[in-house]
């Protein structure tokens, strides 16, 4: 089994890369966007750049 995307973004929603990178994928392309979609970004907010980080990786792949 590949857990590569199973590392937890999100500590205070408990928001995996996987799911992150599944929204990505649905047209989720920005962190408030993606707030909206996963819980991300909704705690404490330390993981704002991390998830700015794996959206810009990302868009790399949907023609970004």
């Amino acid at each position: 089994m590949d857990d590569t995307h199973d590392v937890v973004v999100c500590v205070c929603m408990a928001v995996t890369e996987a799911q992150l990178l599944e929204a990505v994928a649905r047209g989720f392309h920005d962190l408030p966007a993606l707030r909206e979609a996963t819980g991300a970004n909704t705690g404490c907010g330390d993981c704002a750049e991390d998830i700015e980080e794996l959206v810009e990786f990302a868009g790399e792949g949907i023609g970004g």
